[in-house]
């Protein structure tokens, strides 16, 4: 396949093809941190509310926030022990929550678990989360929650930019 690409007669020999606009859709992430109880069965809820732009959502993931490198000393663990269900307003995308690592994948192993499918969202959407502790914790200093981010990632619609070889 022949290059279609011609720079203007005035453009810099220091820019390329791969300087220009390369199309409407970039990665974005949302994220948002939830309080869950330290109690075994306990609650926390959480929303991400998306732009008024199109986004297409490809992958969750999820992670305790604190001091989770001394375990022995602050009672957190990247452990995944909690279940994590997640909706709109529209439409329940699981019939039962599901435990954090085999939804999302695991930051202890680095495995990535993708969405079976992806879910375009068009313009803004409010995605509901609910995480259920799945054990007991004690935590050093005491506390009755711990925070857990949620991060859904994928590629939103950003319409055209300028063209940086045309100004």
């Amino acid at each position: 396949m022949q290059n279609q690409f011609q720079p203007p007669e005035e453009s810099s020999n220091l820019l390329n093809r791969f300087d220009q606009d390369p199309g409407p859709w970039r990665p974005f992430v949302y994220s948002t941190e939830i309080d869950v109880s330290i109690a075994d069965g306990g609650l926390g809820r959480g929303q991400i509310t998306t732009n008024q732009q199109p986004f297409i959502f490809t992958r969750l993931s999820h992670q305790i926030i604190g001091n989770t490198g001394d375990p022995e000393t602050s009672g957190l663990y990247q452990d995944g022990q909690y279940t994590i269900s997640f909706k709109d307003e529209i439409a329940n995308y699981q019939k039962e929550p599901t435990m954090a690592d085999i939804l999302c994948g695991s930051v202890r192993s680095g495995y990535i678990a993708w969405l079976a499918m992806p879910l375009s969202l068009a313009g803004t959407r409010t995605i509901t989360f609910d995480i259920v502790n799945r054990v007991a914790r004690v935590l050093s200093p005491e506390a009755d929650y711990f925070k857990v981010m949620i991060t859904m990632h994928g590629m939103a619609d950003w319409g055209q930019l300028l063209n940086q070889m045309s100004r």
